[in-house]
């Protein structure tokens, strides 16, 4: 293993990859508003916000598609060459590719960038893997909370800086061009700071036949006790994506919602959001356990589309941002496949949940843009997907009242899942 450098040793590996994750989320938070501006006024210049969501939805099922192959790949390699030299890749790739879309004025070459940045986004789930062979296993879901926690401080810091920084001017591709100089910087702080977690003599034989997603995705129709999250897994994604991908140009379109209001309003959801994951998750669990909370959580997300319909105002958006609790679901879920599974398999069934997931957004980010612009172009009913996103929403809570907690919680894992 790799020494570490004097600034290194003041700090503990763990605490490391947390600012890492930290400068990697700032990126993300930088050009969260600017991504979505981009498309329509740098692209479509302000006259086709239904072409351009149309073009944004292609894109993000590029990313998806990729991503899926990506995750797999870097599963693989990382087992065969180490974390720190997977993170070091996966950063520098991401930053090359912020360049490329910084200097973009063609949707050939913004594809091509989308389709880079899906294959290398697996931080996450590299970061995961370096942190479980670092820390005890009774202590990884406590680290990996953390973790979460730094990613929404980042997230909610990139937000603020993209502010501040549209007051003087920036353009959305001088966003990309920072987001490119704050990633490549975090490559640079990995690969002199951080140490590698394995020795390339306890590596694996790098195989490519193990990139081959398909067997990770078919793990969790395996077993017959995962039968009746599966709807539940699928209907979570498409009933909880609608708003994520098509709000911010919903709001231009239909209320003309200024780029200044749509951080003042992603801000309040992002600060939200880490409420809900760090306080509103555990205490809901404790006083009234797994399957209630879930049952909350698809609530919210169902009240949520249905406010996205009806929504005279823009100030009403304001008003409903509590309802981001929803996005405490995906983890509960998560919680239910886990409890059945041995610990030897935990690293295949999120490679698996992780696939599928991304596999359903991947059908969502090109679904709900498309209906979102034929619908506008043609109708002028820019709230269609919302009332797609609605049924979806209905039909998971009937799925969630018809599983039985106890079926997989005892008091004991109950336990650990409130310490999450």
């Amino acid at each position: 293993m790799a020494k570490k450098s004097s600034f290194a040793l003041k700090f503990s590996t763990t605490t490391l990859l947390l600012i890492e994750n930290f400068i990697y989320w700032v990126t993300l938070g930088i050009t969260t508003v600017s991504f979505s501006s981009f498309f329509i006024t740098d692209l479509y210049h302000n006259k086709d916000i239904p072409a351009a969501t149309n073009f944004f939805g292609i894109c993000e099922t590029l990313y998806y598609l990729t991503q899926l192959f990506g995750n797999s790949f870097f599963s693989v390699f990382s087992d065969r060459y180490g974390r720190k030299t997977s993170l070091v890749l996966i950063l520098f790739a991401s930053s090359l590719d912020w360049f490329i879309l910084s200097n973009a004025t063609t949707p050939i070459i913004i594809l091509i960038s989308r389709m880079m940045h899906g294959f290398s986004d697996s931080s996450s789930q590299v970061l995961g893997s370096y942190l479980s062979e670092l820390v005890p296993k009774e202590e990884f879901s406590k680290k990996m909370g953390l973790v979460h926690g730094c990613g929404g401080a980042g997230m909610v810091f990139g937000l603020i800086l993209a502010f501040i920084l549209t007051k003087f001017q920036f353009t959305n591709q001088n966003m990309f061009l920072i987001a490119s100089i704050l990633t490549f910087i975090d490559g640079v702080f990995v690969s002199l700071l951080i140490p590698e977690s394995k020795r390339e003599d306890l590596s694996t034989k790098f195989e490519w036949k193990k990139i081959n997603p398909t067997e990770s995705f078919k793990y969790i129709f395996k077993k017959p006790k995962y039968k009746p999250l599966i709807p539940i897994l699928f209907l979570n994604t498409l009933g909880g994506t609608c708003c994520i991908v098509i709000l911010q140009f919903y709001l231009k379109l239909k209320f003309q919602m200024s780029d200044t209001n749509i951080y003042y309003l992603l801000f309040q959801g992002s600060i939200f959001q880490i409420f809900s994951m760090g306080f509103l998750l555990k205490l809901s669990i404790k006083k009234r356990g797994n399957k209630k909370t879930l049952t909350d959580a698809l609530i919210a997300q169902f009240i949520l589309n249905l406010c996205c319909i009806f929504a005279r105002k823009a100030w009403m958006f304001f008003l409903i941002i509590p309802l981001i609790y929803h996005l405490v679901s995906f983890t509960i879920i998560q919680s239910y496949f886990q409890s059945s599974v041995e610990e030897k398999e935990l690293d295949m069934l999120f490679g698996s949940l992780s696939l599928s997931a991304n596999l359903v957004n991947m059908i969502s980010k090109y679904i709900y843009p498309l209906i979102f612009s034929y619908s506008t172009k043609n109708y002028f009913f820019p709230e269609a997907p919302f009332i797609l996103a609605l049924v979806f929403s209905a039909m998971n809570i009937y799925y969630s009242t018809r599983i039985h907690g106890e079926d997989y919680f005892s008091k004991k894992n109950q336990k650990n899942i409130v310490e999450l």
